[in-house]
């Protein structure tokens, strides 16, 4: 059994092969599964570059997916659950105020995972042009996954790969703080606004 699975993982490592591991990392995507581990596989099996590019097209068109099945499948529903409750309401108002900017952000803040934050757009009024922008932030993440994929020698070492870069880690604590201070931004705009009228 885990011969096969071996198998079938450097068999990724082909032409068709890439088409499996794009098919697999967006069912990662839709499924709110880790994708860390994935990227780290794509550098392993096609180098920091072709990798990054692999991770992204598929990111992209995962994430799309997932954004578009919760506009059909939740939007209409969870409008009216937002309308019932002020808070809820008022949430959804400050994430429209901030929009593209906020979106981009909470990209790049560690505190958002990738797959949840693609379905919870997709219940708000956030526009697929704005959403598509943002996901070209993941790139700087996903190269950074697929270089330290691209430095194992096997199977077994990519579980030993540490993360812990330092530009991330401060791109990570920046664009959260700046989550906060806009959210909090906005959040007072729209309480003025509001009270004025």
């Amino acid at each position: 059994m885990i011969n096969n699975i071996f198998d079938f993982i450097y068999y990724l490592d082909s032409g068709l092969g890439i088409v499996y591991f794009t098919f697999i990392y967006i069912i990662a995507v839709v499924f709110i599964l880790p994708g860390s581990w994935l990227s780290l596989l794509a550098g392993f099996l096609y180098g920091p570059l072709l990798g990054t590019l692999i991770v992204f097209i598929s990111a992209f068109l995962g994430a799309s997916i997932s954004f578009f099945l919760s506009k059909k499948l939740f939007f209409s529903r969870a409008q009216n659950i937002i309308n019932k409750f002020s808070k809820l309401s008022f949430l959804e108002k400050v994430i429209s105020k901030g929009g593209l900017k906020l979106i981009i952000l909470t990209r790049l803040s560690p505190l958002f995972p990738f797959s949840l934050l693609n379905y919870f757009y997709g219940i708000n009024k956030i526009s697929y042009k704005d959403f598509s922008i943002s996901l070209f932030c993941i790139l700087p993440g996903s190269y950074l996954y697929c270089s330290l994929g691209s430095f194992a020698n096997n199977l077994s070492e990519i579980k030993e790969l540490k993360t812990n870069n330092i530009l991330i880690n401060v791109i990570s604590i920046l664009s959260t703080a700046l989550v906060i201070y806009f959210l909090a931004k906005y959040a007072n705009e729209i309480l003025k606004e509001s009270s004025e009228n």
